[in-house]
C-alpha cells in the first residue's frame, strides 16, 4: 500500500506522532509524508496512492487536498487529533468555526473512509457528533504507556487494509472486472468453453487485484460460484478470509437474499416460477436492493431449466414487466456473461438500464 500523510505545517506535535507511526511501520506499507498542500496535490497527481491519511482539522489546504484526493480515487482517512472535542469547536464558533464546518469539515469527516479517534473521551464526542459512524480507537503511544509505537504502527496498517478491502469493486481495474465476469460465467455454465467467444480470458495479474475480485465475491455472495469457475480455468483462488469486521459495509446495507429463498418452490411450471422470479427482480430495483448475486441466481434459471419462451415473453407484456425484464438481460450480459441464446426476449440498453447498472455496482460505496 501507499499512503500519502498530510500535516499543515506549524503542528509540531502531530508531526512527532506521524513521524513515530511510520518509522515504526518499517516496510509494512510505502509511506510519503508531506506539509505543504501544493505539494501534496502535485504527488497526488503525479503518483497513485492508496490512502490519503489527513492529520488535524480546521484548514482550508486540507479541503483543496481532500478534493484532489477524491478526483484521483485516493480513499480518505482522518485523524483529528482531538481537534474536534467542544473546547475546540467553541473556540472562535461564529467568525471561525461554523463557517468552515459548512464548507467542508462536516464533509471531510463524514465522506472519510474512517476517522481515527485516539481514545474514549474523543470517542464520545464523535458519537454526539454523529458525523461518521466508522470511527476506530488507535491510541498514541505519544500520550500514552499503555501502547507502543510498533503496536500503534500495527493497528493502523490493518485499519489501512481494512480501508482497502471495502468497496472492493471501486478499486478494480477493467481487465479485473472482466476477468470476474468470464469466471462468474464459466462457473455458472460449468464449462471452460464458453469462453471461446469473449473477447479475452481471465489471467493472474496484480495481487492486490486479484485479493479484491476475491473480496467483492465474499462481500456481495457471490463466492461459490467464483470458485467454481476458478477451479475450472485451473486458477489460483486469490487468498481472502471474509469474516465480520474485516471490512466496512455503508450504513442500510443488507447481504442479498435468494430469490428462491423468497419465492419459494411452490409452482406449476418454469414459466410460472420465472414470472415470480422477474417480480421479485422488479422489487428489488425499486427498493435499490438488486445485487449481481441475484443476477447470477436467474443466469443459472434461464441457462439449466426449461421453459416456454414465446409464452413468458407475452406474461411479461401482460404484466408490465417487459421493458424491465429486457434491461435486466442486458445486465446480465454485461455483468455475468448471459449469451443472447438463453435469452427470452431481447436486452435493452438505455438511461433506465445504466441507472440500475449504477445501483448494482455502488451497493458497497461508502
Amino acid at each position: 500500500m501507499r499512503i500519502l500523510h498530510y500535516i499543515p505545517k506549524g503542528q509540531e506535535l502531530v508531526t512527532q506522532y506521524v513521524r513515530t507511526l511510520t518509522g515504526a511501520m518499517g516496510t509494512g506499507c510505502e509511506n510519503l509524508v508531506v506539509d505543504d498542500s501544493a505539494e501534496a496535490c502535485n504527488q497526488l497527481q503525479e503518483r497513485s496512492f492508496d490512502i490519503l491519511h489527513i492529520h488535524g482539522c480546521w484548514r482550508n489546504s486540507q479541503a483543496k487536498v481532500v478534493r484532489r484526493a477524491r478526483r484521483s480515487g485516493t480513499r480518505i482517512v482522518v485523524s483529528p487529533h482531538g481537534q474536534l472535542e467542544p473546547w475546540v469547536m467553541a473556540a472562535n464558533y461564529w467568525q471561525e468555526k461554523l463557517p468552515k464546518l459548512l464548507v467542508y469539515q462536516r464533509h471531510i469527516i463524514s465522506q472519510a473512509y474512517a476517522v481515527i479517534i485516539q481514545g474514549k473521551m474523543e470517542e464520545e464526542c464523535m458519537r454526539k457528533l454523529g458525523w461518521n459512524r466508522r470511527t476506530v480507537i488507535i491510541r498514541n503511544s505519544l500520550l500514552t504507556v499503555s501502547i507502543t509505537p510498533q503496536q500503534m504502527a500495527s493497528q493502523t496498517l490493518r485499519l489501512y487494509r481494512k480501508v482497502m478491502d471495502s468497496n472492493p469493486l471501486g478499486v478494480m481495474t477493467a481487465d479485473t472486472r472482466q476477468a470476474l465476469r468470464n469466471i462468474l460465467k464459466t462457473g455458472i455454465t460449468g464449462d471452460v468453453r464458453w469462453l471461446q467467444n469473449e473477447p479475452s480470458q481471465p489471467q493472474p495479474g496484480d495481487a492486490w487485484q486479484w485479493h479484491s475480485l476475491m473480496g467483492y465475491a465474499c462481500q456481495e455472495h457471490i463466492a461459490d460460484t467464483v470458485r467454481r469457475g476458478l477451479r475450472l480455468l485451473r486458477l489460483d483462488e486469490p487468498e481472502y478470509h471474509f469474516e465480520e469486521g474485516c471490512c466496512f459495509l455503508p450504513e442500510g446495507y443488507h447481504p442479498p437474499t435468494s430469490i428462491g429463498d423468497v419465492i419459494g418452490m411452490q409452482f406449476v411450471d418454469e414459466n410460472e416460477r420465472l414470472m415470480a422470479t422477474f417480480r421479485q427482480v422488479c422489487r428489488l430495483i425499486a427498493s435499490r436492493q438488486l445485487s449481481i448475486a441475484h443476477l447470477v441466481e436467474l443466469d443459472k434459471e434461464l441457462r439449466h431449466h426449461d421453459y416456454d419462451e414465446e409464452l413468458l415473453s407475452e406474461q411479461l407484456q401482460d404484466a408490465g414487466l417487459h421493458r424491465t425484464a429486457c434491461r435486466v438481460m442486458q445486465l446480465m450480459h454485461d455483468l455475468t456473461g448471459l449469451d443472447e441464446g438463453f435469452m427470452p426476449i431481447t436486452p435493452l440498453t438505455d438511461r433506465t438500464t445504466r441507472a440500475i447498472r449504477r445501483q448494482i455496482e455502488s451497493r458497497l460505496e461508502i
